[in-house]
């Protein structure tokens, strides 16, 4: 019993030292990038070493999942290039949910069904439209739900993975690109270039849900026509 109880304990202070230790490789990327010189300069860190660390970070969430995700999208935008940022954020999602997707496929669906029911919104959520997988994978990337959590559930149900990653990218995407277009111009919020970025990403989101959910409902209704 003493054992189980340290065994416990040491792995919960291993979680604990890995995600102070994510927070700090990423201040230490953030900070020399939050003076008004380099600010206004404009100036990057490095970039291999800026990606490295992102994917490193990218690559512990689907084990840590307290890392807040708008901090990484911010993060790239203040210190890359927006180009670069909206391009290494997408590598890195993708790095992310694919070990999410592996760690569900690995576990298989009890267990993850498990996990998720102490989350009685996403279970709820999860009851009332399982019947339809790519919708399901879409509105939780654009939901507040947790979505490491999604992204093993569907790895555990035997979801294509191509599929997988798509729709999740599709789901995440305006979000996304708002937040790290936020963190580029964040020294100038009132600015065209972050105002009309911001709002036609929001634009963009509102958009493709509205497409996406009439693809949906058609596909449904064809479904039903089909077993009348």
């Amino acid at each position: 019993m003493i054992n189980k109880i340290s065994t416990q304990l040491n792995k919960q202070n291993l979680k604990i030292a890995v995600r102070i230790a994510a927070v700090m490789l990423l201040l230490l990327l953030i900070a020399p990038r939050l003076t008004l010189e380099n600010i206004m300069l404009y100036e990057s860190v490095s970039l291999p070493l800026g990606m490295l660390a992102l994917f490193i970070i990218y690559a512990l969430k689907p084990v840590i999942m307290i890392i807040p995700v708008n901090m990484l999208y911010v993060a790239a935008g203040l210190i890359f290039p927006v180009g670069w940022a909206i391009l290494i954020t997408y590598i890195g999602l993708s790095i992310a949910l694919s070990i999410g997707y592996i760690n569900g496929k690995r576990l298989g669906e009890n267990k993850v069904n498990k996990v998720l029911a102490k989350n009685k919104r996403a279970a709820a959520f999860l009851e009332n439209h399982a019947d339809n997988m790519p919708s399901l994978c879409f509105i939780v990337r654009l939901l507040p739900f947790p979505k490491d959590l999604f992204s093993m559930f569907f790895g555990a149900v035997g979801m294509t993975f191509g599929k997988f990653i798509i729709i999740s990218l599709m789901g995440v995407s305006p979000v996304m690109l708002s937040t790290v277009i936020a963190g580029a111009y964040i020294a100038n919020p009132l600015s065209p270039e972050f105002l009309v970025p911001f709002g036609a990403s929001l634009g963009i989101m509102l958009i493709l849900f509205i497409a996406y959910r009439i693809v949906v409902k058609k596909i449904i209704a064809k479904k039903k026509t089909r077993t009348l």
